[in-house]
């Protein structure tokens, strides 16, 4: 025997078998670890490892989380008054044409009145005459 086990030290043979059993007991319960956290994933019955509490948002997260929803809240406002934009002027531009179509309209009719006019006066009896 060794100097070192006389004095209670195993030889290193000894120990580096006891280091290995050692690694093979903390493999197995990793392995076993993995296995039941696998299992609880795929709907395995296996314990589940409780989880921490999560803690509430610090104050500058919630104001940085308001703050990019008012600014999403913007954004669509604004895309909307875009269409709207978009769709008025579709609006106008078809209001101008019924414009423009509708003027020879209006010089027609203002024909045709006059023409009525002339053709009243001419029909009518003159002044002066029997029923008058």
């Amino acid at each position: 025997m060794s100097e070192g086990a006389s004095a209670g030290l195993p030889n290193p043979a000894e120990f580096a078998g006891q280091l290995r059993a050692a690694a093979d007991r903390v493999m197995a319960s990793w392995t076993a670890a993995s296995t039941s956290a696998a299992g609880a994933m795929t709907g395995g019955a296996a314990p589940s490892v409780p989880t921490l509490p999560t803690l509430p948002p610090m104050p500058a997260t919630l104001s940085t989380q308001k703050l990019e929803a008012f600014l999403d809240e913007l954004a669509a406002r604004r895309a909307q008054v875009q269409a709207l934009v978009t769709q008025l002027q579709s609006f106008d531009e078809q209001l101008g044409t019924l414009e423009s179509g509708m003027k020879p309209f209006v010089d027609w009719t203002r024909t045709w009145a006059d023409l009525e006019k002339t053709m009243t006066d001419f029909w009518s009896a003159p002044p002066g005459a029997a029923g008058q």
